[in-house]
């Protein structure tokens, strides 16, 4: 039965019976795609244009299924998906062929949201074709086109049927806006593959969609450079349009911001040292399962009965009374080898079912910006500050970076739901250290905004050199009593120092590092010498 006939105002529906028809297994990804067309896609897609709006919601779903979610669209019947979707049949072809489509689907597998800005260019450029091909019979063909000067005006005759039979079928037009009522899907059916058989048809389809190519190679090439600068832009400014030219990027001032968030961005994935403090500052920890409580013998909480056995793990204190008789000490082995030693057996809660992930809060990074921060150290500190960001963002995690010094010292920006100060974190990197270091006002700050709304449950990151001291003791009986409230952990990465100071008193981890210097003090190799607990000994790395 086909559902179109039926559901041809639900083009969610229309597009999810094809799926099933087709592979079963794409089911999942045509619900995400309906949710993209609901949100990311919606303006592109609603845009007011000559193509029925149906028509542009089933281009938009089948591309961003193979762009976004890397699902190669197999067609099994071409007839009945030339019923479907008439002229769109063999542009899509042409376009799933093009040099610069495996390219723009690598991308996108590596960053979900170049793939989406390649599908705020690629859309409205396909849905321009579309509706300004009429324009061709006018005389404003390219050069490709006049070439074909003796098949042209049969292919753009048939080429312009076909798509008013299409728009006609998809869009419900009445007969005013196409007189002479165009024919259904089997006209469709026996009508696009006789043009796609035209002698110079391949070439004209390349040709009228030349300009969306050279579009898509040229976006291939921006992000194929500046992939990572553009994936950490649409974290610090979400919402924000960059899909149209990264190269509007490198324009001044920003451009100088840039090139810093790339150096720290290069800086931070050469040293896999400081990849795995970041890593474990930025970890999940885990619940128990989700499945219910029960009884096991892999639990111990309770003696259910005693047994016999061989082990002696869980022995009757008379049993291993026996080894200090000699007399009996034989006995003991003899009935340890046959399986008659007396030993408790255990019960106790066992949880069934997989562990949850339960994801961590946010995060408050302290920044000791003072003159002895200068040079590697200030390189080091905003390369990890740079890349904890963007692991909190991703995870949908707030962060806030204060910077401190001196008491008149004192910058905060806020990454969260309510505040996104990206210009602001961005003028951060390129911010120069200098003056004292007043370490109180430092923690008193941080305590202030575990009692914001949406730092509530934060942990707190030093990043400094060690030479510090807390000596306010209000100061102090405030921390340990908001520890207790809000299960509040301060790490500490101390850089290029011996030791954490007065830090090492309130610390739960402590990252001791050392950086070794490349020319110019803009590159060096971080070494992590070694990590101290509260209640451990240091571990050394």
């Amino acid at each position: 039965m086909d559902s179109f006939s039926n559901n041809s105002n639900d083009p969610s529906q229309e597009l999810k019976s094809f799926l099933s028809e087709n592979n079963p297994s794409t089911l999942s990804f045509q619900k995400k795609t309906a949710v993209l067309l609901e949100n990311e896609l919606r303006s592109t897609v609603a845009f007011p244009r000559v193509t029925p709006r149906p028509l542009r919601e089933k281009i938009a779903e089948i591309i961003a299924l193979e762009v976004l979610f890397g699902q190669t669209y197999e067609i099994k019947d071409p007839d009945k998906f030339i019923g479907r979707f008439g002229a769109f049949y063999p542009l899509y072809l042409t376009l799933r062929n093009s040099k610069s489509w495996p390219k723009i689907r690598k991308i996108a597998n590596k960053s979900q949201g170049a793939g989406l800005a390649c599908l705020k260019i690629l859309l409205p450029l396909f849905y321009e074709v579309l509706d300004k091909f009429s324009e061709f019979s006018d005389g404003e063909l390219d050069c490709e086109l006049k070439e074909l000067n003796t098949e042209m005006e049969k292919l753009i005759l048939e080429f312009e049927m076909l798509l008013q039979e299409t728009f006609f079928l998809r869009g419900g037009f009445s007969d005013s806006v196409f007189p002479g009522r165009p024919g259904g899907p089997e006209s469709l059916q026996e009508r696009v593959p006789a043009f796609m058989q035209l002698t110079g048809s391949q070439a004209f389809l390349e040709s009228i969609l030349q300009e969306l190519f050279l579009r898509m190679e040229g976006f291939v090439s921006e992000m194929e450079e500046n992939l990572e600068l553009f994936e950490t832009l649409t974290l610090l400014f979400p919402g924000r349009n960059w899909s149209y030219s990264v190269n509007e990027l490198k324009k001044e001032p920003f451009y100088i911001q840039l090139k810093m968030l790339k150096r720290y961005s290069e800086f931070f994935e050469q040293n896999p040292d400081l990849k795995k403090i970041v890593d474990f500052i930025g970890r999940r920890e885990f619940d128990p399962p989700n499945g219910p409580a029960r009884l096991s013998p892999y639990g111990k909480t309770r003696i259910q009965t005693v047994k016999f056995s061989g082990a002696i793990d869980n022995l009757l204190p008379m049993e291993a009374a026996k080894l200090l008789n000699p007399a009996l000490k034989k006995k003991f082995y003899a009935d340890m080898l046959e399986g008659k030693l007396l030993s408790y057996k255990f019960l106790g809660k066992h949880f069934t079912g997989p562990p949850r992930l339960k994801p961590r809060g946010p995060l408050i990074a302290l920044v000791d910006t003072s003159g002895s921060m200068h040079g590697s150290p200030q390189t080091l500190a905003k390369a990890a500050v740079l890349a904890i960001t963007k692991q909190m963002l991703r995870q949908k995690r707030d962060v806030k970076v204060i910077l401190f010094a001196s008491v008149s010292q004192h910058l905060e920006i806020e990454l969260s739901s309510n505040k996104m100060m990206a210009e602001k974190f961005l003028n951060f990197l390129l911010y120069t250290f200098g003056g004292g270091t007043d370490f109180n006002t430092a923690l008193a700050s941080g305590l202030k905004s575990l009692k914001e709304k949406d730092f509530r449950g934060a942990d707190l990151l030093f990043i400094t050199d060690g030479k510090s001291e807390i000596s306010d003791e209000l100061v102090l009986a405030r921390w340990e009593g908001t520890k207790k409230r809000y299960n509040t952990r301060i790490y500490s990465l101390i850089v290029g120092g011996e030791g954490a100071g007065g830090l090492s008193e309130i610390s739960d981890y402590t990252y001791l590092v050392k950086m070794d210097v490349g020319r110019e003090e803009k590159s060096g190799v971080v070494r992590l010498l070694e990590v101290k607990t509260k209640d451990d000994e240091p571990e050394i790395r």
